[in-house]
């Protein structure tokens, strides 16, 4: 009787060239949090299971990264690469691996399954209207986002009172910039939480987040805090 091997298991890791979308991807994520990033693909395949095919980023040489919690940092890295893509090269993926290296070299790797990703791109669309609704002081517009089950009051005139409040300490609101997403879950369900800092024309970042419900087709905003 002949003995056959059977290779199992193929992993191939390769840095490759990325594309010029790509490359826009890696250098928001860089100006973002003030950081250093590289790349590499890899192909791994074992006999019987679907191909994962990963684009792989590592950030380091950050010190905003050593005030973030990891979780929401990488998230929230991955889901701005996915957005860096196009439609075909989407397609070209399965998971998208992040690699965090903060000034003590601690490292913290989080993957992420693309499919996740898109999921959590589509949510993501009333956490920016929400932000340059605010930058634009349209106070209404932001109102029309919200999910007048959750939040059934007006909350226009409460935002535009609070922001003038700041902009008289702080400067004229000039701009907005994401940092992390989290998902959590409670008695209602799954929501997803969009964290990031107003910026001002001092240049002092305040802390905010959205949160809308996780469930497909329902994109109102369900919460939200400025800090």
């Amino acid at each position: 009787m002949k003995s056959h091997i059977i290779i199992a298991l193929l992993l191939l890791i390769f840095v490759g060239c990325v594309s010029e979308n790509e490359q826009k991807g890696l250098d928001s994520i860089a100006n973002l949090y003030d950081a250093q990033t590289s790349f590499s693909k890899s192909f791994n395949n074992s006999v019987g299971v679907k191909a994962r095919k990963t684009f792989n980023v590592k950030v380091s040489g950050s010190k905003r990264i050593d005030t973030l919690e990891p979780t929401v940092t990488t998230a929230n890295i991955a889901m701005l690469m996915y957005e860096s893509f196009t439609q075909k090269e989407k397609g070209n993926y399965t998971h998208i691996d992040v690699e965090l290296i903060n000034s003590k070299n601690d490292t913290a790797s989080y993957y992420y399954p693309v499919e996740v990703l898109n999921k959590i791109s589509a949510k993501s669309k009333s956490y920016h209207d929400f932000s340059q609704g605010l930058v634009d002081h349209d106070f209404e517009k932001v109102d029309n986002l919200k999910d007048v089950n959750e939040i059934p009051n007006p909350i226009a005139k409460g935002l535009e009172n609070k922001i003038s409040a700041m902009e008289e300490r702080l400067g004229k609101l000039k701009g907005y910039e994401s940092f992390g997403v989290a998902e959590a879950t409670d008695e209602k369900g799954t929501i997803f939480q969009f964290q990031g800092y107003l910026i001002f024309s001092n240049e002092v970042r305040k802390p905010y987040f959205t949160v809308t419900d996780a469930t497909e087709g329902k994109d109102k905003l369900i919460g939200f805090r400025i800090f």
